[in-house]
């Protein structure tokens, strides 16, 4: 372990806390329509600390076996996920938002790390493990898996409304966790090689494509552009990027971030309340792409399809996982209602 790679592991650590602060306090996991209470900015930072304390237990008890240099950027990236799976439970009082945090963390986020951070899962046998470059699928496909199975089954909410952001104002927002998300892939690379520039063009480009292609489904479909719309493009585009960018190069970025920006266009009505439904698309799209596109070991290089139908299945289990626990947690919730809180 040198200085370097310690700079690198920091550096992507403090990038992944930032894309988690911003969804925690800025409101663009808050539904894009306006009768969803609001979270608090507060309880979703205990839930963060909570997702990451329990992955720094699980390597302390020696159940989670990862690099040093490693450590951190996990660490941040379950903080994450806890952000995530817990972005629609706004109405819910703060032990079930940590209880979901924690849930989340053990039985899915663990498990799914351990096979993406190890050549643990290849059934396969591709030899190389999971393409994952970012650990979108432990934390985006499950985090937003999880959030979409809770909106599914959850209780409607009876507290009052929340004025959600301004969608320029979340433009902006979008735009700096997307610069934030630059330094997260840049950081995971550990080392200043000539993957770097490979790495930060991906980053740059998958993005902005996406919002192009978002955009203009949005113009097809609606006869107007927002920038709401052009939001909804961009997240699905950044998502996309955390598992692919450095194994493409940046005209196959572009046509990924076009693939998905397109997808999170058609997205159903019920799939479109939240930022959280269009990170999970874009995270699963982008990892299954990286199977097709991947230089040198995707389908377009190698006419194998063993990678497609690797990184397919696991991104299905951690869809499904998230899925099912989020379905599983909002019918619990359900049979055992809340007492209503007194409102400070």
């Amino acid at each position: 372990m040198d200085a370097v790679g310690l700079g690198f592991s920091a550096l992507a650590t403090v990038s992944i806390l930032a894309v988690s602060g911003l969804l925690a306090v800025s409101g663009l996991l808050d539904s894009v329509e306006k009768h969803r209470p609001a979270g608090g900015s507060t309880r979703a930072i205990l839930t963060a600390v909570l997702g990451g304390s329990v992955v720094v237990l699980a390597y302390l008890l020696r159940l989670l076996a990862l690099p040093v240099l490693l450590m951190g950027p996990v660490v941040a990236l379950a903080a994450l996920l806890a952000i995530l799976a817990s972005s629609v439970s706004g109405h819910e009082s703060t032990p079930r938002r940590l209880a979901i945090a924690a849930a989340s963390t053990i039985f899915v986020f663990l498990p799914v790390a351990a096979a993406v951070f190890s050549t643990s899962f290849d059934p396969f046998g591709t030899r190389i493990g999971v393409i994952d470059f970012g650990g979108a699928v432990p934390t985006l496909v499950v985090g937003g898996g999880l959030a979409l199975g809770l909106s599914l089954i959850r209780a409607p909410s009876t507290g009052p409304a929340r004025k959600l952001p301004d969608a320029r104002r979340m433009l902006i927002l979008a735009i700096l966790a997307w610069i934030a998300c630059v330094g997260w892939m840049v950081g995971l690379e550990l080392a200043a090689d000539d993957m770097v520039p490979i790495i930060v063009a991906s980053a740059v480009v998958t993005p902005p494509m996406a919002a192009v292609a978002a955009s203009v489904v949005e113009r097809l479909r609606f006869s107007r552009t927002t920038a709401s719309g052009m939001v909804t493009g961009l997240v699905t585009g950044i998502a996309a990027a955390v598992p692919a960018c450095a194994f493409v190069t940046a005209p196959l970025a572009a046509v990924i971030g076009l693939i998905v920006g397109a997808v999170g266009g058609v997205l159903p009505r019920g799939m479109r309340r939240s930022l959280a439904g269009f990170i999970v698309v874009g995270a699963a799209i982008g990892t299954v792409l990286v199977g097709v596109f991947g230089t040198n070991i995707g389908y377009l290089y190698t006419g194998q399809p063993e990678l497609v139908v690797s990184q397919l299945s696991i991104t299905l289990v951690a869809a499904a996982g998230g899925i099912s626990l989020g379905v599983a947690i909002g019918w619990l919730f359900r049979r055992w209602p809340q007492k209503a809180e007194v409102t400070r």
